[in-house]
């Protein structure tokens, strides 16, 4: 009796710390919210640009289904102002990218846009010889290895420089973050061993082991797995370009440029001036990064290229705000990446007011500190919140379990019957492709409040917690792209449009995994969503 109370206590205890231990994280990430940075490679927080309202652009690509013809349909915005980006450049254009034409699907895709881009681009080359050309990509994109892809090779051989982006910088995965550690040790044994240990262990790491690999027709080396083991990744999705040699544009967005992905549900906000310059150099920062370790494919082998890169190349730019004369109709951006995505998404939910429309649509929603403040903004909440879920279902052709939007979905909608909440949930029914939106608008007509993130960062603790590399904008006071993000989710919402699009929560998707695979995966990392 006397031991079962102390493990009471204990266990009383130890909640009693944890939440103490979370209280003190909200606090810090409140404390240094949106602070701006210069721009760097990881969490940067640009200044608040004002931006002309005609300046931000918002575009979409959804998919809905015909159950009569068993088929699905497409609309692809994204895609085409990719290409329309790349037809205008002249001087400088970046595209970043998590996945790239590494993974094959089995059916055909609606369009094969990783050869669209690579033509374009290539095209683009040829035309402005002059003009810098870059691709920045996760190291998936090379099989965790040394594959070169066919579009890779491709780009190269046409002038276009490719790198890859390290995350040896970034947040462990896992708790223990053994991954890091035994890297730090590889690398302190090459710095000891004049770089022999370093010749021995790049040897034995190509060796092959008999483990199939769907990324790459060779098979999985050492070198492979001991990459992937990781489990982070550049899941970054953007480009940015100057617009015929005047002013710069970034694409920031949640679609893979990466033929697979082409039929998810995705959005992209598209921003001219000033926030370009910065994301530009936020960009060249990752790509310098690469240069130094040496992860990187040079279609210039001469030492004299490699070396004045960053200065004839890819030089520095300004990216200070422009003074703008129209006070009347400015919109306000800001990029962020990193923890400072989770900053800006904290900061939106502490801050809505009850009579204020909170519309959400992801394809991960998972992360316990989010959920949280979500559930306290919800609880002040008069007007309905609506949250427009993935069901977890849909990977590539492989069936998964509905970890983790099910278990989060079962949870909120338990806390809605507790508490009383306005709050309604609803799945995209996906055929296959995935709702793979990060996205969120808080609006007001009546205090003119027009707030919206979107980008690559999911709600999960993997990518919002400084352990992807991740990279969102922030917009306020921006009615006309807000608004059309509105008027798109509205439709999938009530499948207003005779397609089908929604379903509701109760039914097809209600059944999940247990709570423990959600909650212990986000408090170890060893669950991969």
């Amino acid at each position: 009796m006397s031991w079962r109370l102390d493990s009471q206590r204990i266990n009383s205890m130890m909640k009693k710390i944890i939440i103490l231990v979370a209280a003190l994280a909200t606090a810090t990430t409140t404390l240094f919210a949106l602070t701006p940075t210069e721009p760097k490679r990881l969490a940067a927080c640009s200044p608040w640009y004002s931006v002309q309202q005609e300046d931000i652009e918002l575009y979409e690509s959804y998919t809905w289904y015909d159950h009569q013809l068993q088929q699905r349909f497409h609309k692809l915005n994204i895609c085409d102002k990719a290409l329309d980006m790349i037809s205008k450049s002249e001087k400088n254009l970046i595209i970043c990218a998590f996945l790239f034409d590494c993974l094959y699907p089995k059916a055909p895709a609606p369009r094969d846009i990783v050869t669209e881009l690579t033509n374009a681009a290539i095209a683009r080359k040829k035309e402005y010889p002059e003009m810098t050309v870059i691709l920045i990509l996760d190291p998936v994109n090379k099989a965790y290895g040394n594959r070169t892809s066919p579009a890779v090779k491709k780009l190269v051989e046409n002038g276009i420089d490719v790198f890859y982006s390290d995350l040896l910088a970034t947040k462990s995965a896992t708790k223990l973050g053994i991954g890091e550690t035994l890297r730090e040790l590889v690398a302190f044994a090459n710095t000891a061993t004049l770089g022999i240990s370093n010749a021995i262990l790049h040897s034995f790491s190509r060796i092959k082991l008999p483990i199939k690999n769907s990324l790459d027709e060779k098979g999985m080396s050492i070198e492979m797995l001991w990459t992937a083991t990781a489990l982070k990744a550049n899941h970054r999705k953007l480009i940015v370009a100057d617009i015929n040699g005047r002013q710069y544009e970034t694409l920031v967005t949640s679609a893979n440029p990466h033929n697979a992905s082409v039929p998810a549900a995705n959005y992209a906000l598209c921003v001219k001036g000033p926030l370009s310059r910065y994301v530009y150099m936020v960009l060249r920062a990752d790509a310098m990064y690469s240069a130094k370790i040496k992860d990187c494919i040079w279609s210039d082998k001469s030492k004299s290229y490699r070396k004045n890169y960053f200065k004839k190349q890819l030089p520095a730019i300004d990216y200070q705000p422009q003074a703008i004369t129209d006070s009347n109709n400015l919109a306000k951006a800001c990029f962020v990446s990193e923890i400072q995505i989770k900053n800006a998404v904290l900061e939106m939910l502490k801050s809505a007011k009850p009579q204020d429309q909170i519309r959400i649509q992801m394809f991960y929603l998972s992360e316990l500190g989010i959920v949280e403040q979500f559930l306290e903004t919800a609880k002040k909440s008069k007007a309905e919140i609506k949250v427009l879920l993935d069901p977890n279902k849909d990977s590539f052709n492989l069936q998964k379990d509905g970890t983790p939007n099910r278990q989060v979905a079962a949870y909120l909608m338990q806390k809605k019957k507790e508490l009383g909440l306005n709050l309604t949930i609803r799945w995209y029914d996906t055929h296959g492709e995935q709702n793979h939106a990060k996205i969120m608008s808080i609006t007001n007509k009546l205090t003119s409040k027009y707030e919206l993130i979107n980008g690559s960062c999911n709600w999960s603790g993997k990518n919002i917690n400084d352990i992807n590399m991740e990279a969102n904008i922030f917009i306020k006071d921006a009615p006309v792209a807000v608004n059309k993000f509105n008027k798109v989710f509205d439709m999938l919402w009530s499948n207003s449009d005779g397609k089908h699009y929604t379903i509701e929560y109760h039914g097809k998707y209600e059944k999940h995994a247990g709570m423990h695979k959600w909650i212990q995966g986000e408090k170890w990392g060893y669950v991969l969503w």
